[in-house]
């Protein structure tokens, strides 16, 4: 039973490596904000001015009403992680995630918010 075990967790460790990095090329590139949401409304903020562009080195630059952010992200499972330049790890649940749209959902004190990006062409 051990050594069942001994092997079966690397195979398993592996298949869900891949599994996201099988992922990780539907992220790379430049994505453009089409909605923001709060509490299934819309919630008045210019999404317009919000991108992201996802490199395969791990970095990401990203943009939001004349602000920039740079830094380095990954993926785990249906959640991206990013850390900027003041080293601080945000997190993110993407409940879509396609090759061509992206719903980052997020929770800001209590408040539901959903974040929609397309990826630019």
């Amino acid at each position: 039973m051990k050594k069942a075990l001994l092997i079966l967790v690397p195979m398993l460790l592996t298949l869900s490596s891949c599994q996201q990095d099988d992922k990780k090329p539907l992220l790379i590139g430049a994505w453009q904000g089409v909605s923001w949401k709060v509490n299934g409304k819309e919630s008045g903020r210019d999404f317009k001015t919000i991108h992201f562009d996802f490199k395969m080195d791990d970095t990401y630059s990203a943009g939001f009403e004349g602000q920039a952010e740079k830094g380095v992200y990954r993926l785990s499972g249906d959640k991206l992680y990013t850390t900027g330049e003041n080293k601080i790890e945000k997190m993110v649940k993407l409940s879509t995630f396609t090759a061509d749209t992206i719903v980052m959902d997020m929770n800001r004190a209590g408040e539901s918010e959903a974040l929609i990006l397309v990826k630019k062409k």
